[in-house]
């Protein structure tokens, strides 16, 4: 039975999702919370298979299938085992990446998010962090990383356009931040969507 709290932070390549899961899995911690990171895609073997496919194209079918592979050895492994042990789960990326990144290469979202629905469990809030795709591609040039081929700019608008349809129609679950601000700015405002559902 779940008793923690699990957030997933979504959001086009070089949004800030992985600085953002640093710094709430910190505060959480200097609060008295368990907390813990779980990045997708993850070392299992399917996960290893993703990473290796960054350099080449693989189908859309077969790219969705190596992610809902790996996504169920991360839920038998990582995220229920430390949900039961009442820790916030903190998910960098999640099945919304999924939904928006295989969606944009024609793959029906709804389709994306049942199959997921049969392996994962929901999560309690969706952070989408929202930043132009130029803004992103800069920041991946900045940080001295190889591009991959999900990196495209033309790719990665249809991507950010397929992940705000998503909030748009789950505005209860998936909330918007403006990503193109500091790391501070962004933080605090996770943070007060954070707080009250800790409250609760």
């Amino acid at each position: 039975m779940k008793k923690g709290l699990l957030i997933a932070i979504e959001g086009i390549d070089g949004a800030g999702k992985t600085t953002l899961a640093k710094a709430l899995k910190k505060w959480l911690e200097n609060i008295g919370v368990k907390a813990v990171i779980v990045k997708e895609p993850g070392n299992s073997v399917w996960g290893r298979k993703i990473r290796e496919s960054y350099s080449k194209s693989l189908s859309v079918e077969e790219e969705l299938r190596l992610f809902l592979k790996d996504r169920e050895v991360n839920v038998r492994e990582k995220i229920l085992p430390n949900l039961r042990e009442n820790s916030v789960v903190i998910m960098d990326r999640y099945y919304y990446s999924n939904m928006a990144y295989q969606g944009a290469r024609g793959i029906d979202i709804e389709k994306i998010r049942i199959e997921n629905l049969k392996i994962a469990p929901e999560p309690d809030l969706v952070v989408l962090l929202d930043c132009d795709p130029e803004i992103c591609l800069s920041r991946i040039e900045k940080r001295g990383s190889e591009k991959n081929r999900f990196e495209e700019l033309e790719y990665l608008k249809k991507v950010r356009d397929m992940f705000l349809k998503i909030a748009e129609n789950e505005k209860a679950k998936v909330k918007v931040v403006n990503a193109r601000r500091s790391v501070d700015e962004v933080f605090n405002d996770v943070k007060k969507l954070i707080e009250p559902i800790l409250a609760n």
